[in-house]
């Protein structure tokens, strides 16, 4: 079942960021259950030059949390972060990761004129699915989800976690992580809820999508889950004009696994944009 988008009822979060360089203005949105020091080493690949910033969403790292008796939606952290767009007629690069990649999708259909490109590094905006009639795909997500929400509704947090991770790291991922790392995310278990509902309930006008398309990169790992090579297919063919880049040996995580490669085909996208200004 799709949640409806909500409105929001609590005021604007000031959201702790990190920013560093000088240049272009680049927005870097984390994932769930991370923080802005996700990007450290994509941020200083960019950095010699281009201004990066990279906040904590809501609830997460430092920047405050999501009152509990709130209704939540996509649109909170795209209001949270309007104050972070460069001021005045600047555009900025916009790149989503994950659930940040919705984030930024959102934000960039918000405020397309203030958009210099777009990169969205396997989002998971699961109606790009519903849009392309592709069930069996979303129907596995649907699923995810439905196996995550029932174990935390059972107190079984401990339960609910591994399998989550295990789905987009890999099976064996939770048991590898340092225990600390495994208790942080534990306590995370509520806000990866909330990012789970305002994923699913993310929509878009085909219009909208199309405006994007041409300043789009769709970013993905081969080694990553099945259904999300799907949804980034899918996504790549509503976006009419986006580009496609599959980087090789990588996973979900691949702004951390493979920075290099990451940041070599951002580098490249924000490049050919350049390139098509001065024609």
């Amino acid at each position: 079942m799709n949640a409806p988008l909500v409105k929001c009822e609590q005021a604007t979060p000031l959201l702790h960021r990190i920013e560093g360089g000088r240049g272009e203005a680049v927005l870097l949105l984390h994932g769930s259950a991370s923080t802005g020091a996700f990007w450290r080493q994509p941020a200083s690949l960019l950095q010699p030059l281009y201004r990066t910033i990279a906040p904590d969403l809501i609830g997460y790292g430092r920047s405050p949390a999501w009152a509990a008796a709130a209704s939540y939606a996509v649109d909170a952290e795209v209001h949270a972060l309007q104050s972070l767009l460069p001021c005045c007629a600047g555009k900025v690069h916009l790149v989503g990761h994950s659930y940040g990649g919705v984030v930024a999708l959102m934000l960039a259909l918000a405020n397309p004129a203030r958009v210099r490109t777009l990169t969205l590094i396997e989002p998971v905006f699961f109606a790009a699915l519903r849009y392309a009639g592709r069930d069996a795909p979303y129907r596995r997500f649907c699923a995810v989800r439905d196996a995550f929400l029932s174990s935390l509704a059972r107190g079984e947090p401990e339960e609910a976690l591994p399998a989550f991770v295990g789905v987009w790291a890999g099976q064996g991922t939770w048991d590898d992580m340092p225990a600390t790392q495994r208790a942080a995310m534990l306590q995370m278990a509520d806000r990866i809820v909330l990012d789970w509902q305002a994923s699913f309930a993310a929509e878009a006008d085909a219009r909208g999508l199309s405006t994007l398309g041409a300043r789009t990169l769709l970013l993905c790992g081969d080694r990553s889950p099945e259904p999300m090579l799907d949804l980034v297919e899918a996504l790549h063919l509503l976006m009419a004009g986006s580009t496609r880049v599959v980087v090789p040996g990588a996973g979900h995580l691949l702004p951390l696994t493979h920075a290099s490669a990451t940041t070599q085909a951002i580098l490249s996208h924000f490049h050919a944009d350049a390139e098509r200004r001065l024609l």
